[in-house]
């Protein structure tokens, strides 16, 4: 029993160092926002914002129906990010995510460079598409194909 309790003291160790060496999140909804009303509604988004919804999508537990509303695919596409945050992969204490530039901004579509890490894997950089749809920046069903393909999930796309 001495035995047990030593290796899950040096996991929970682990775990607790791995979290403190994970990059912060650079934005998050407002304090009087819940995730519930977290939409990006600005003109132009900034790369704030969007990595606060990527956040949202794969580091949270929020509501099916809060994800849906953050991509152009909705309800159907769903099934990626939930996927995503089940495994971990892009989230404390095994990895992390950023929105970084360079950005292109054209009318109601808007790019950026989504920046995702797991322990033990190379950083993946993924070109990401945002439109711009009824107000509210979505990302792009493209976008969640071009992911499923680079991360390798077995998830048909088909939900453009």
């Amino acid at each position: 029993m001495p035995r047990h309790f030593a290796v899950i003291a040096t996991l929970l160790i682990a775990v607790v160092t791995a979290m403190g060496a994970a990059p912060t999140a650079s934005a998050q909804p407002a304090p009087t926002e819940s995730v519930e009303d977290f939409a990006i509604t600005s003109e132009v988004p900034t790369v704030e914002e969007l990595d606060a919804q990527i956040r949202l999508l794969v580091a949270t537990q929020a509501p099916d129906w809060v994800k849906a509303a953050q991509l152009e695919g909705g309800d159907r596409a769903v099934i990626v990010p939930k996927m995503i945050y089940r495994l971990g992969f892009f989230r404390a204490p095994r990895g992390y995510s950023q929105v970084t530039g360079p950005e292109t901004h054209d009318g109601d579509r808007h790019t950026a460079i989504i920046n995702a890490h797991r322990q033990g894997a190379p950083t993946i950089q993924v070109e990401a598409e945002w439109r711009r749809i009824d107000g509210r920046w979505k990302l792009a069903s493209k976008s969640l194909c071009n992911g499923i393909k680079t991360i390798g999930l077995p998830i048909p796309c088909n939900f453009e």
